[in-house]
């Protein structure tokens, strides 16, 4: 294999891990009592816009690194461009909300931010392959149950218990298109995507754990839950109406770019 020529650190930085919690958390508090604007693009939604497309150019710098090697290559290629698929969608959602003030969701900006998963879906499954041809049973379930599980989750509390259309909650299932918006169906996609893509990453994490990549897939699993958690709180904000600019999810979204970044700047520098 070609890992022979590849050498990890397992050290953290967890001067640096501090710097980010601190840094995050003065986003959320000046964030929070930042005026409300809904259709403005402000330094805050900037910040956490830029997140994505550095995430895209450390995946570049990495597959750029690894060119030449039978995996690593092709497989940090893909999440440059699902990551450029995500900056795609911001920039879309953007465009809807501030230029022609419009409700952005559902649009075209789902195009992109629905192309990031496939991308780092393949990313994941194409490092665990390499490194582990067959998965286990347990992984193999886990691979299944997650996602249907969080689906079945959400399902339960924006459906059945929560009338839309009322604003209440009640016990009784119904169909009725009111209840069953476009939002909600694009809602359930995204839970399904983030969950798979998350449940990739948990077997990476298992299958790295105690080697050489376990430092980077450690950061790689904690930047993707993020990103999995901040994906679960917006659909379920959006769902029960309740999303506002000053939402707390940019800063997990935030965090979740700057602990990957950091995680593919490990690949880079620990040759």
């Amino acid at each position: 294999m070609e890992s022979e020529n590849i050498k990890f650190h397992a050290s953290l930085n967890y001067y640096l891990l501090t710097l980010f919690f601190i840094l995050i958390m003065a986003f959320e508090v000046a964030n929070y009592f930042d005026p409300v604007i809904e259709p403005q693009l402000d330094g805050f939604e900037l910040l956490r816009l830029l997140g994505f497309p550095a995430a895209s150019i450390f995946s570049f710098w990495v597959a750029k690194k690894y060119w030449g090697s039978t995996v690593f290559g092709k497989a940090y290629l893909a999440l440059g461009i699902g990551y450029a698929f995500y900056t795609a969608g911001d920039s879309i959602w953007y465009y809807y909300e501030v230029i022609l003030q419009e409700a952005p969701y559902p649009s075209f900006a789902d195009i992109g931010y629905f192309g990031f998963y496939p991308f780092a879906i393949y990313h994941l499954r194409t490092n665990i392959k390499y490194f582990k041809r067959k998965l286990e049973k347990r992984q193999k379930i886990n691979l299944l149950a997650i996602p249907i599980g969080s689906c079945i989750i959400y399902v339960f509390f924006s459906l059945f218990l929560l009338d839309t259309s009322a604003g209440i909650f009640h016990t009784t299932v119904s169909l009725d298109t009111e209840l069953v918006p476009l939002e909600f169906l694009i809602g359930l996609a995204y839970i399904a995507a983030t969950t798979i893509t998350f449940s990739f990453a948990l077997i990476g994490t298992q299958i790295f754990y105690s080697g050489k990549l376990g430092a980077a897939w450690g950061l790689l699993l904690f930047g993707i839950a993020l990103n999995t958690f901040a994906d679960y709180y917006y659909y379920y904000s959006e769902n029960f109406g309740e999303y506002l600019r000053s939402n707390p999810v940019h800063g997990i979204w935030l965090a979740s770019t700057m602990i990957i970044c950091y995680a593919l700047f490990k690949h880079v520098k620990s040759v």
